[in-house]
């Protein structure tokens, strides 16, 4: 039998996940990673986000229209299952010291280190949680 063919992905373009409070989201995002804020809802989603009751926020870290996008569905009881963390590799050591900066500045409790001990070395990384108790880890990978 033939081993299975790898799909040639090169990263994961967005993320999309629930949160309690849009407007504590979005200034969370943006303090933090001085996001764009890229749309409200969207052309192609918005009718069926109005009949699910969901509402969709997008920003970009100005690669894509959107890199993250946040939801609020108004019948959802967030319990923190929904999504464990997400992963952010920056591009070098003066990006992850400046949102590590803006971390302390926002007050965040910073946990040190990756979120598993089982995952590739990096050079540096920390953790840090949304207001929705959502794990964001920080990485700087080694130098190419």
């Amino acid at each position: 039998m033939n081993a299975p063919t790898r799909i040639p992905v090169t990263n994961l373009q967005h993320h999309v996940f629930y949160v309690t409070d849009l407007e504590r989201s979005k200034a969370f995002y943006i303090k933090l990673f001085d996001l764009q804020f890229s749309a409200l809802n969207h052309p192609d989603s918005s009718a069926a986000m109005r009949l699910s009751q969901q509402e969709m926020h997008f920003f970009s870290f100005g690669f894509h229209h959107h890199d993250i996008c946040l939801v609020k569905h108004h019948k959802l009881k967030m319990d923190n299952n929904s999504m464990l963390h997400f992963s952010l590799a920056v591009k070098d050591a003066e990006a992850f010291d400046d949102i590590r900066r803006r971390a302390g500045e926002m007050g965040l409790s910073i946990r040190e280190g990756r979120m598993l001990g089982s995952a590739h070395p990096v050079s540096r990384a920390f953790c840090v949680r949304d207001p929705d108790k959502h794990w964001i880890e920080i990485i700087e990978e080694f130098s190419r």
